[in-house]
């Protein structure tokens, strides 16, 4: 079996320090994507990672990091590897396109569920009482399971998707859920988090969607999202409405300035 991408695994999975043993000891990862996904997972459970802290902490020398991988409880065990079939027809999924023979897409459709949806909605993907893990959330699915857990930090989630995942199309969607979940609770702190969450969109990515667009004229004026699209969206795709308010907080600046 062919090396797997270290982003194939990122997103394609919630990975158990076992899984990710196996997958270095049984040549599915180069050393260097072996620490770089024990740095994100890390990353991703806080205080609850460290054996991905220890794993990472080993480096990118194969013998070190081989040696500490075979110590891992679990990682020699056929239930350690049962994952790796399923991420290697997601990279293959991913290289050759979106076609594939019925039985294929069925093994794909069972190890997202298996792997990636059910470890989101267990809550075992994240660390959900640490705001600063919550900041790496890079899987959309982990801050959908989230929305209907009704987790407490689910708006610092929303904010680390727009930081760290590369697609706005997986972003805006959970941005207006958090917009439309804010607006209809009157949660103001979710309303300010979904705001924060839009802005780096817009700075990030240069785009927005209809959607969003509609949820935050809802909002009051002059907030982070209100001016990051303003400055880093296209003007020719805002609304009416945010020009006149950017153009006559800028005429009021210009007047108060003189």
């Amino acid at each position: 079996m062919p090396l797997i991408p270290a982003d194939v695994v990122r997103y394609a999975a919630a990975i158990e320090p076992s899984e990710l043993a196996w997958g270095r000891l049984h040549g599915r990862l180069t050393a260097a994507d072996t620490v770089r996904l024990a740095f994100l997972r890390r990353c991703d459970l806080g205080a609850g990672g460290e054996m991905f802290a220890r794993i990472h902490a080993q480096g990118p020398s194969g013998p070190q990091l081989d040696a500490f991988c075979r110590e891992i409880p679990g990682a020699a065990t056929d239930a350690a590897g049962r994952i790796w079939g399923y991420l290697a027809l997601v990279g293959r999924s991913a290289s050759e396109g979106a076609g594939g023979t019925e039985p294929v897409a069925r093994q794909l459709a069972a190890g997202r569920e298996e792997f990636l949806l059910a470890r989101a909605a267990s809550g075992r993907g994240m660390n959900w009482r640490e705001s600063g893990a919550l900041l790496g959330t890079d899987r959309p699915e982990e801050v959908d399971a989230a929305f209907e857990r009704g987790e407490e930090l689910l708006g610092v989630a929303v904010i680390g998707l727009a930081l760290t995942h590369p697609d706005p199309a997986a972003i805006l969607p959970r941005v207006a859920r958090a917009l439309e979940c804010a607006l209809e609770s009157s949660d103001h702190r979710l309303r300010h988090q979904g705001l924060v969450a839009l802005a780096h969109t817009a700075r990030l990515h240069g785009t927005v969607d209809r959607r969003c667009l509609d949820l935050l004229r809802r909002c009051p004026r002059g907030s982070e999202a209100d001016d990051d699209l303003w400055a880093y969206v296209p003007r020719h795709r805002l609304p009416w409405w945010l020009w006149r308010h950017q153009l006559r907080a800028g005429l009021w600046r210009l007047l108060s300035g003189r």
